[in-house]
Order: C-alpha cells, then structure tokens, then sequence
C-alpha cells in the first residue's frame, strides 16, 4: 500500500462512504469529514482505521480547516463529496438557498482553501464530485442544475489558472450521472448506476489523475451529446 494521506469531504453521504471504501486501496491515511455526528460515528466504525471531523460546509468551514492545520502538511489528496439537492418546481426559499449554501457557498471556499494549500508545496491532487445535471437546466431542481453547473465552471476556471502558472497542482471535476443514491429523486430515473459501480469507476480514473471524468459509462453518450448540441449553457 502506498503511504499516501488522503482527506474526504463529506464522507457520511452514501457515495463518500463507498469512495472511503475504494480508496483503502490505495491510501494508508484517510480523515473523512461529516456534519452529523451519528453518522461519523457509524462510518467510523465501518471503517475503523480512518480519523474523523466533525465539519459542515455551510458553517465557516475554513475556520475548522484552519483548527487541524498540523493535519494538512503532509495531505496527498482531497476528494470533496459536499452534496444537496431537492426537487423544488415551487421554489421554496429554505431548499433553494440550503442548496445554494452547500453546492456553491461551501464547496467553493473549501475547494479554494485546499488550492491555496497545494500551490504553496507545488503538488496535491483535488478531485470535486460535481453533477451531469450541471450541463442542463431543470425545471423541477433549478437550484441543483445551476449551482452543479457553477461548480463545474469554477474548477474549469481554476485549472486554467493553474495552468497559466504551470503548477504541478491536480484538480478533477468528477460528473457523475444518476447513482442510485439519495441524491437521486425525481419519477422515471433512468440508466441509475449501482453506487459500487460508480465508485470504482471514479477511482479507476481518478488514479490517472484526469481533469474531468464522466460515469458511468452509458452517461458519457449523454455527455458528448450535450457538448454537440447549440445549447444556450
């Protein structure tokens, strides 16, 4: 096993849970973070060797990221899995702005902290899971679309900027398509991946160190799709 440090975000949510379980194989070190304490306390004992944070994105994360400092010295990777959605077509404030908070507001200052981190040391690889929801608009969870979508152009925004500057620093958007998870609502899903199924896929291609990676498979027919048609996106 290589001895390589590794930080989860968010690790309680159903698809970092099976991400924790795939990167065993390849990290000696994981620290999973989670804003339910329950909930790390079960993952913890599912997955006895990793160290847990208690860390909500929506409430000053970075002041708990600036707390365990000493924990990022010698940080190889970062996977970020802060997550929420609703179908919402009525628009209710509280959903729209929970999403908000969490897809834009926390993952943004959370993603911009660790690439502050990694560029001080030149190295460091940062994968965010990010959504194929983000390429088109919905009308039933306008607020997840868009906020996946900002996300999405936020790392591309950000990779560009590392390449100006030549950094050795890896950033990967990671756009899954609908995993049979809790995220996944709505009637008549279609092509829904087993979560086992798109986690090792993830994985396999998160080790290449790729800037933007599709799953599962059937979904990357949608992707291309998406990028060839004349959308206004």
């Amino acid at each position: 096993m290589n001895r390589k440090k590794a930080l989860v975000i968010s690790g309680t949510s159903t698809i970092g849970t099976e991400m924790i379980k795939q990167m065993q194989q390849k990290f000696s070190s994981i620290i999973v973070t989670g804003r339910n304490a329950e909930k790390l306390v079960k993952v913890q004992l599912q997955f006895p060797q990793i160290r847990t944070i208690l860390l909500d994105v929506t409430q000053n994360p970075i002041a708990v990221l600036e707390a365990n400092q000493r924990l990022w010295e010698d940080l190889d990777f970062v996977l970020i899995c802060a997550g929420d959605g609703e179908v919402n077509p009525s628009l209710e404030p509280e959903v729209e702005d929970r999403v908000i908070a969490v897809n834009v507001n926390g993952c943004s200052a959370i993603l911009a902290y660790f690439v502050r981190l990694f560029q001080q040391k030149d190295a460091g690889h940062i994968a965010v899971i990010t959504s194929l929801a983000g390429m088109l608009p919905s009308g039933d969870a306008a607020s997840y679309a868009a906020s996946k979508a900002f996300l999405s152009r936020y790392i591309a925004g950000i990779q560009i900027q590392l390449k100006k500057q030549k950094s050795h620093v890896i950033l990967t958007d990671i756009r899954p398509g609908l995993v049979n998870t809790p995220m996944a609502k709505g009637k008549k899903l279609f092509w829904v991946a087993p979560v086992e199924k798109a986690g090792k896929q993830i994985c396999r291609q998160m080790y290449r160190k790729k800037k933007r990676i599709i799953v599962t498979k059937r979904w990357k027919m949608l992707y291309v799709l998406c990028r060839l048609l004349p959308l206004d996106i």
